[in-house]
């Protein structure tokens, strides 16, 4: 073999290829060239965008007809349903004691439907610490989203480049 016949990479060239030619690829294989260009995801967007962003965001958020959270009552309905779970647990434990410590069958009965009212009382309890635990939570996460999916878009060619990464390896003749 002689120097001609040696690619840029150092691998002989294929023996149908004259000097100096580009070696040629089969067909669906992709080409190599260079990367894309892409902006990396965790840049910073210039401040006057972020701010025209945050703008957007709050007046889009003010045109939705929403009520705004009543963040006391929520806060009191919460602390409601801990009260409510821990008389449900009082109860439970009550009604243990006072079936346990006579003998009167009435006073036995009393105690059994004590105990059974108190299963839901603190299935109640349970209920409001829940939905009103979570309500402020799922307010901010519910913005969060919206906020993420209102953000700039990554540039088409930073998702060509996550998605195909062949495009960006040398190929390699068949033979090698």
């Amino acid at each position: 073999m002689s120097m001609n016949s040696v690619n840029a990479d150092g691998h002989p060239a294929p023996a149908g290829n004259p000097a100096g030619e580009p070696p040629t690829v089969p067909q669906g294989v992709p080409s190599a060239g260079p990367p894309p260009a892409f902006a990396p995801r965790h840049a910073a967007p210039p401040a006057a965008s972020t701010q025209d962003r945050t703008r957007q965001f709050t007046a889009d958020v003010g045109s939705l007809k929403l009520r705004a959270p009543k963040t006391m009552l929520d806060t009191q309905l919460m602390w409601l349903g801990v009260g409510l779970m821990g008389l449900g647990i009082v109860m439970g434990v009550g009604a243990y004691f006072m079936s346990h410590n006579t003998t009167l069958i009435l006073t036995q009965n009393d105690a059994i439907t004590l105990g059974l009212a108190a299963i839901p009382v603190s299935l109640l309890g349970f209920a409001l610490f829940i939905r009103y635990s979570l309500s402020t939570f799922m307010r901010f996460w519910l913005a969060r989203l919206i906020a993420a999916q209102q953000g700039p878009q990554a540039a088409p060619a930073a998702a060509a480049y996550g998605e195909d990464a062949t495009a960006v390896l040398p190929s390699i003749p068949a033979g090698h």
